[in-house]
C-alpha cells in the first residue's frame, strides 16, 4: 500500500472526535483516569473483534472508571450517559460494518479507519517543534486495543490448532508493538494535506497500516468460528447430575488448562493514553 494512502487514514481534523472527546473531558474532571476517545476507539475495535460480544454495561465501566462502578454512577447526568452510549453504539456499528466489508486497499472509502489524532502535529501549533513526550501516531489507539485484550484474556485465547494459535499470537503481537513510541526519525505528516511538520516515521506509517489489516484478520477469525466453541485451554463444565464426573471436574486439570495464554497478553498493563 502506498505511503500516501496510509497517510490518508487519519481524520482530516478534530471534528469527528469533538463530541465524544467533550463528553470524556467532562468526565475527566471527576475521574482522572478517563481515557481519550482515541484510546476508547481502540478499546472498542478490540471488542468488535472479540470472541464474545461484551455489552456496554460490562465493558465501559472497566475502561472509564478504575473502580468499575455501574454506568449510572460514572456519569453525573442521565443525558450524558445516553449521549455517550449513543456515540459508542454508532461507532460500534460503523466499525463492525467496515471490518465485515471486503476491501483490497485501506484507501477504499469503505475501509476501517481508526479515529486517531496526531498529537505531536497538534503540538506544533504552540511549539515550533513536535513534542516527543506526546503519544506517537496510533499509540493511544493501540493501547486501547490491547487494554481490552488484557481485560478479558479468556475471550482472546486462540483456537486449538497450533498453527492458528501461533498466527493469532503473532497478530496480537503486531498490535502490541504499536503501543510503543515511534523512535525513528519523522519523515511524514499523518494528515493528507501535509501542512504540518513531519511527525511520523515511514516505518511507523507502514506498521500502522499493517495493524489495521491485523484487526481485519482478528475479526474474520471469530466470525468463522462458532462463538459457543471453547477456546484453547478451556474445559467443559462437569455434569452436575453425575457424581463421578462432577468430582473429577473439581480435582483434575488437563494439559490445555496449564497452557499459557498468548504471549503478548502477558505484557504489563497498558498505561493510560
Amino acid at each position: 500500500m502506498p505511503l500516501q494512502s496510509a497517510i490518508e487514514l487519519a481524520p482530516q481534523g478534530a471534528k469527528p472526535l469533538a463530541e465524544p472527546e467533550a463528553l470524556l473531558d467532562a468526565l475527566r474532571l471527576r475521574l482522572k483516569a478517563a481515557p481519550s476517545w482515541e484510546f476508547c476507539d481502540g478499546f472498542l475495535a478490540a471488542l468488535v473483534c472479540c470472541r464474545r460480544q461484551i455489552e456496554p454495561d460490562e465493558c465501559l465501566p472497566v475502561r472509564l472508571c478504575p473502580e468499575a462502578a455501574p454506568l449510572a454512577a460514572i456519569f453525573e447526568q442521565p443525558a450524558e450517559q445516553h449521549a455517550f452510549l449513543a456515540l459508542w453504539t454508532q461507532r460500534w456499528s460503523a466499525v463492525a460494518q467496515a471490518l465485515d466489508t471486503p476491501v483490497m486497499a485501506l484507501d477504499d472509502p469503505r475501509a476501517y479507519q481508526p479515529e486517531v489524532v496526531d498529537a505531536r502535529a497538534a503540538s506544533t501549533v504552540l511549539h515550533q517543534a513536535p513534542d516527543p513526550a506526546l503519544p506517537s501516531f496510533g499509540q493511544a489507539w493501540a493501547r486501547g486495543f490491547m487494554a481490552a485484550v488484557q481485560a478479558w484474556p479468556e475471550e482472546w485465547r486462540g483456537p486449538r490448532n497450533q498453527a492458528a494459535l501461533h498466527w493469532r499470537g503473532a497478530t496480537l503481537g503486531l498490535l502490541q508493538a504499536r503501543t510503543l513510541a515511534d523512535l525513528d526519525p519523522p519523515t511524514h505528516s499523518a494528515f493528507a494535506d501535509g501542512a504540518a511538520a513531519p511527525t511520523v516515521s515511514a516505518r511507523r506509517m507502514k506498521a500502522f497500516a499493517d495493524a489495521i489489516w491485523a484487526v481485519y484478520s482478528l475479526r474474520a477469525t471469530w466470525r468463522k468460528l462458532d462463538p459457543g466453541c471453547r477456546p484453547c485451554g478451556a474445559r467443559p463444565p462437569p455434569d452436575a447430575t453425575n457424581p463421578a464426573t462432577a468430582a473429577a471436574g473439581k480435582n483434575s486439570r488437563s494439559a490445555a488448562d496449564c497452557a499459557a495464554p498468548v504471549g503478548c497478553l502477558t505484557e504489563g498493563t497498558c498505561a493510560r493514553s
